[in-house]
């Protein structure tokens, strides 16, 4: 019995997700009545297959920062541009690496040059190189 890509997705479909589950025994009845020439048994390991792929769990590695961090760290950063990357790791508990990356991920740069304090007018006239203004 070689079964179709189309009629094993329709299997998969049938087995249903959520609380919405059926047994083997409904799967089966419903693809006989559905395809008569392509019958299956209760105890087909196509079947047993999709039973067992639906109760794994997802393999390989936790994601560090889930959306519930990043949106945490992003309205960190909205409030205070100037927060440096140990005191989001620190306060979101998360490798600061992987804080970098976020930065990176989001085009955030931390390191861009911003305005610390507003120069006065004596000093904008210095660095002009009005030296008369000063004498006076």
């Amino acid at each position: 019995m070689v079964l179709s890509a189309r009629q094993r997705i329709e299997i998969l479909i049938l087995l249903g997700c959520g609380d919405k589950i059926r047994s083997q025994a409904e799967v089966c009845a419903l693809f006989n009545a559905k395809y008569p020439e392509n019958q299956i048994s209760q105890g087909t390991q196509l079947i047993k297959y999709f039973t067992n792929l639906r109760n794994t769990v997802q393999t390989g590695r936790a994601r560090a920062l889930n959306e519930e961090k990043r949106l945490d760290i992003a309205l960190e950063l909205l409030e205070n541009p100037h927060t440096s990357t140990v005191s989001l790791a620190r306060n979101h508990d998360a490798p600061r690496a992987t804080i970098r990356r976020f930065l990176t991920q989001e085009k955030y740069h931390p390191y861009k040059v911003y305005l610390v304090q507003e120069l006065i007018i004596i000093e904008k006239m210095i660095m002009i190189g009005d030296s008369n203004f000063v004498r006076k």
